[in-house]
């Protein structure tokens, strides 16, 4: 499947909703960008309610690694240096209270008329 298909051409959204209340969830929103972005797809991940505690800066390292898989952590990091797009939804970080100087470098702060824009324009959206 993988030589029939140019994957370069392609676009994903995963939505991850997920920190520490549900690990394997957290995990696997990076798990499957991360597989997307290694095939060429450009790929982002948007994080919102629980899951925007992922960006920051800390976090995820404190994470308990789910049996089988990596560290997600490390599969954030190997999914940036591959391409991938942290975006992080302003209203569920303010819901929070966390400051926006409190996130890995590199993620992009979206409002939702930003994430609705994407959506609508990639090829695929997954939640997690």
């Amino acid at each position: 499947m993988e030589g029939s298909i140019d994957y370069s051409k392609k676009s994903l959204l995963m939505v991850g909703t997920h920190a520490e209340d549900d690990r394997e969830k957290a995990t696997m929103a990076f798990a499957c960008a991360g597989a997307a972005s290694a095939l060429g797809i450009k790929t982002s991940v948007f994080l919102t309610g629980e899951g925007v505690k992922l960006a920051q800066k800390g976090y995820a390292e404190k994470l308990e690694p789910v049996t089988g898989m990596a560290p997600v952590k490390e599969m954030m990091d190997a999914f940036v240096k591959n391409g991938g797009r942290i975006q992080v939804c302003i209203p569920c970080l303010e819901a929070r209270g966390i400051d926006k100087g409190q996130f890995v470098e590199g993620a992009k702060f979206v409002n939702l008329m930003d994430f609705a824009a994407e959506a609508v324009e990639t090829d695929h959206v997954i939640t997690c």
